[in-house]
């Protein structure tokens, strides 16, 4: 379905017949129509869309009109959109609420023709010039206040009254309201207007909030004191009404570029936030691909040596408890016990006279049977993926000494995993039953690892695997895969 580009007006109206009226009033305009029968509806649509205007009847089911806007006007996804007010029953006290909480006409039904659709049109032309900010004034004088108030809501502003800053500062510390401007006098009874900045502004909260202050003393050094404050402007009453006016857009406009500058910046830091979770799912079905892979290579080297059983999945467990012994990290330590579960990979290449005799392989057959290191590396050598599993493929018969295959390679030139892998290998050959043999005691076997410490093994990785053997640890992984 294709998107709208049309302009979009909510009709939020809980009758039917009242509903399809307002749609027929607003036929003519060309916008797109969308209904809700009740407060919460309109706000949820409301989050999701963002309508130009919203059309509300003030008795709505649920949420009333009035409550419904309030919550719209609170709320910084929707607090810009204009509310305009319809009811059936109009009294002075509604119209005052509907005022109160952010709504910009109060519209009694029946209307005139054309009169709805007429204010509809004017907020879509005015766009952005519309959009109500909500407006905190305080004032200790009831005419000035009332004077303020009434020239900020003819501007479609949401108006919130303070009778001094102790009132003013009360109401900023319950944070139930988001003020856009913060209009306030000097002399005041309880806290002053001083006093009421200071505070404002040694909280984070309201830090960017603009505030203006409106006072008859015009002394350059209470001006720069209170710029000094952290007031961002200074009327001197009376003052004229395009003055004010004009003072009051600006720094509106300063503050919602703010705002959106805020918003964007969330925004960005959600995509972020969102983006590293669809790079950290990725990246564990990855793995899972990959460690699925691994298996199926691993269960393919042991499918024709059927002694060995469960051997892949106690190296596993056995390497990755040494890593983590030794004191490398938990991701380190998976990466080595996932590529210790392919040591024996190359086993697929070894013929199976020679895999499953159960007599001592003679010199030609050994060195047959050698050559499982180099197969090993060869068939992990298409991905990278496997790049630490090759190197545990052809050096986990290396000895410390450097007496061991395919290389010679001696001591620390034995990458760390292959260093691992022989320990934990032989321990595992050594106490598990073969054709061939029987299984020796784990002591017995532990005791071998030990004489050959320094010579067919690493010192370190020995006594990581002795502690491993003291905690009991090898016991219980031989214990779940025995």
């Amino acid at each position: 379905m294709a998107e709208s580009f049309k302009e979009r007006v909510l009709v939020v109206e809980s009758n039917t017949i009242v509903r399809k009226i307002i749609k027929s009033e607003l036929a003519e305009l060309d916008v797109e129509i969308l209904t809700a029968a009740s407060g919460l509806e309109a706000i949820s649509i409301a989050e999701k869309v963002k309508p130009n205007v919203i059309i509300m009847e003030v008795d709505l089911p649920e949420l009333t009109g009035l409550e419904a806007c309030n919550s719209l006007k609170n709320n910084a996804k929707t607090r810009d959109i204009p509310v305009v007010f319809v009811t059936q029953v109009a009294s002075e006290e509604e119209r005052q609420k509907a005022y109160e909480v952010g709504g910009i006409y109060y519209f009694p039904t029946p209307f005139e023709k054309r009169e709805l659709a007429d204010k509809v049109k004017g907020l879509l032309e005015k766009g952005e010039s519309t959009k109500p900010q909500t407006v905190l004034v305080v004032e200790d004088s009831y005419t000035i206040r009332a004077i303020i108030v009434s020239i900020l809501k003819k501007q479609n502003h949401n108006v919130i009254e303070a009778e001094d800053g102790l009132a003013a500062w009360e109401m900023l510390q319950k944070g139930d309201i988001k003020f856009d401007l913060i209009l306030s006098d000097i002399n005041m009874p309880r806290m002053n207007g001083f006093q009421l900045v200071r505070l404002i502004r040694g909280s984070s909260e309201w830090a960017f909030v603009p505030i203006v202050i409106a006072s008859t003393l015009a002394d350059k050094e209470d001006i720069a004191m209170l710029l000094n404050s952290g007031a961002d402007d200074y009327i001197i009453k009376p003052f004229s009404t395009e003055e004010f006016l004009a003072r009051i857009k600006a720094h509106i406009r300063v503050h919602q570029l703010y705002s959106e500058l805020q918003s964007s910046n969330d925004q960005l830091t959600n995509f972020k936030a969102s983006l590293e979770k669809m790079v950290t799912f990725r990246t564990a079905e990855l793995l899972e691909a990959n460690m699925a892979s691994i298996m199926m290579l691993a269960v393919a080297s042991e499918y024709r040596d059927t002694d060995t059983g469960n051997h892949v999945r106690r190296i596993s467990d056995y390497s990755k408890a040494v890593a983590l012994q030794m004191g490398y990290s938990q991701t380190k330590a998976e990466e080595i016990s996932y590529s210790s579960i392919l040591h024996d990979v190359g086993k697929i290449g070894v013929p199976d006279s020679i895999l499953k005799k159960p007599g001592k392989l003679t010199v030609e057959e050994f060195e047959v049977m050698k050559s499982h290191t180099l197969h090993g590396e060869s068939i992990l050598a298409s991905s990278p993926f496997f790049e630490m599993a090759r190197l545990v493929a052809r050096h986990h018969h290396e000895k410390f000494n450097g007496k061991g295959y395919p290389d010679g390679l001696s001591e620390y030139k034995i990458p760390l995993v292959a260093r691992i892998t022989s320990v934990v290998d032989v321990f595992d050959a050594l106490t598990t039953e073969r054709v061939y043999k029987k299984a020796w005691p784990m002591e017995k076997a532990l005791n071998l690892i030990k004489e050959g410490s320094g010579e067919d093994f690493d010192p370190m990785v020995v006594d990581a695997f002795a502690n491993m053997y003291d905690d009991g640890t090898v016991q219980a992984i031989k214990k779940l895969y025995a």
